[in-house]
């Protein structure tokens, strides 16, 4: 090899060390978002379905995300629950309001059906979401969705 041969090709070995360590930082930090916003989403409807005056008080543990099940709706997640010992899901998915769009909790459980428990970017209970545009016709709808999805996936 000669000596401009070697220059050339210690140029491009540091030309793709420096590209690797950028794809590298990239991808570690998209994981790491990912983490960051199943931790916000995760906490977020633990707070609203502990906070929903219907379940008096009893036991929610979210348990992570689970959308491997479902599809029909544009979920932003799916997050498995356990509610006084039965299996149970949380669904967040987006409601345009007057103001715009807001993220809704829903709580499905086999025995109690869906239930809305609030908009999670506002901390808005469901008595407050008509402040936000949000009629309980087109929460109504959503929880039909929801609840015919799951019967569908019961079969």
């Amino acid at each position: 090899m000669t000596d401009a041969a070697k220059h050339l090709l210690k140029k491009y070995a540091a030309l793709a060390g420096i590209v690797l360590v950028f794809l590298a930082s990239f991808f570690g930090l998209s994981y790491l978002r990912k983490k960051a916003d199943a931790l916000c989403l995760t906490a977020a409807a633990e707070k609203l379905c502990r906070a929903y005056p219907g379940f008096k008080g009893q036991q929610i543990i979210i348990l992570g995300q689970d959308n491997s099940r479902l599809s029909g709706l544009p979920f932003r997640a799916v997050l498995s629950a356990t509610y006084s010992g039965h299996e149970a899901l949380v669904f967040m998915l987006p409601i345009t309001g007057k103001y715009g769009v807001y993220p809704a909790v829903f709580f499905y459980e086999r025995s109690s059906g869906c239930v809305f428990c609030g908009l999670a970017g506002v901390d808005a209970l469901p008595e407050q979401a008509e402040s936000y545009g949000i009629t309980q016709s087109a929460i109504a709808i959503h929880r039909n969705k929801i609840g015919t999805l799951m019967k569908k996936q019961e079969r």
